[in-house]
């Protein structure tokens, strides 16, 4: 059972990053198409058991939109969501190598 609620959190996490992405980006079509990856993508890290690592990578990402929207340009609050949330996988990366295993 666990392991479907990491499969269903993976999907919407993801899901609706991509359809974030198509909001902003101003196209209903991409919308779509990025929330349908996203939703794939999101499902196959929850069924490997990523939950930690989704939410560190969206926490990052919110982090990085959080400090990227005070300068007003659209362009520089993508990019600044965009490295947060890089920078965060990398982190959970870490989390998860040196994580001690039970």
């Amino acid at each position: 059972m666990n392991n479907k609620n990491n499969i269903y959190l993976g999907m919407f996490l993801l899901g609706m990053t991509g359809v974030l992405i198509g909001v902003v980006l101003e196209s209903p079509v991409a919308a779509l198409i990025a929330g349908a990856l996203g939703t794939f993508i999101g499902g196959f890290v929850g069924w490997l058991g990523g939950r930690r690592y989704l939410i560190i990578i969206c926490l990052g990402a919110v982090i990085g939109a959080v400090l990227g929207y005070p300068t007003g340009d659209q362009d520089i609050l993508i990019m600044a969501a965009g490295s947060g949330a890089a920078i965060s996988g990398f982190f959970a990366n870490f989390v998860e190598m040196f994580r001690r295993k039970k």
